[in-house]
């Protein structure tokens, strides 16, 4: 399978050569996000390659386990990239604005692998942001990402395979779809782990650039909630491949994540 996100060639070169030039994601077929609809949004930068993340705690940024992650699927308990390599810009609509952050600690999930699932990871800011975070689901708004709901991925990822980065922070709407669907278009679906989001006809999805940006719902109080975070997928809106996220929303996911940052989750 083509990995949109991160190839294992270049996780391979990562590992041995401490270096990274992984493709993130990004969306396509979306539009300009509006000038301060996204404040808990970040852009996350691990110096030679780029990846999206979302503020859900003051001092907390949730991104993709295969951004951070320099072993990958090497081997079989995932190596942290350095804190002080990541650099982080929280509620910027363009290149050129948000606020900056850096990283004291990173860590992933131990059962983390390359594709197979807990594709996320927690970056500790060295102090709290001014942003307003977004938090994960809670179970009482597992509601919001029933399959056929319309949610909001964010990123600063590609407008279309192979593309190049947009100036400002795009957004676009995919429905989730159900697991069969997504267990049939991908042979390592992990239904525990993962969640899919996509039309069947593709045209709009998340693309190089958006790993570990966020799939937001809209809670039971109305209020946005991450439901999911970029993972991987087949090309980028191609026809009968949705993207796949992290399943943040539903255990195990969710409890990991309130393990590490307790105030992050619902």
């Amino acid at each position: 399978m083509f990995v949109k996100r991160l190839s294992l060639l270049l996780v391979l070169t990562c590992a041995v050569l401490a270096l990274s030039a992984s493709p993130s994601l990004a969306v396509v077929g979306g539009n300009d996000a509006e000038p301060g609809e996204y404040p808990a949004v970040a852009e996350v930068t691990y110096k030679a390659f780029l990846c999206t993340g979302t503020l859900i705690a003051p001092d907390t940024v949730l991104t993709a386990g295969h951004c951070s992650s320099v072993t990958g699927a090497a081997v079989s308990s995932p190596i942290a990239w350095p804190a002080a390599l990541i650099d982080v810009r929280i509620g910027g609509r363009t290149q050129t604005d948000g606020e900056r952050a850096t990283v004291t600690k990173v860590t992933i999930p131990p059962q983390y692998l390359l594709t197979s699932g807990s594709d996320v990871s927690i970056l500790k800011l060295t102090k709290p942001s001014s942003q307003g975070p977004v938090k994960v689901a809670g179970a009482a708004d597992r509601n919001i990402w029933s399959a056929a709901t319309m949610e909001t991925i964010v990123g600063w990822g590609a407008t279309e395979e192979g593309g190049d980065l947009p100036d400002i922070l795009q957004e676009a709407q995919v429905p989730i779809t159900t697991d069969d669907y997504c267990a049939d278009a991908y042979g390592d679906f992990d239904a525990q782990t993962m969640v899919c989001a996509g039309f069947p006809q593709g045209g709009v999805d998340t693309c190089q650039g958006d790993s570990g940006g966020p799939m937001f719902g809209t809670s039971n109080a109305g209020g946005l909630r991450v439901v999911g975070t970029t993972s991987f997928g087949e090309g980028c809106a191609r026809p009968g491949k949705p993207g796949v996220y992290a399943r943040v929303a539903d255990a195990p996911l969710r409890e990991w994540i309130r393990s590490q940052a307790p105030a992050g989750v619902d």
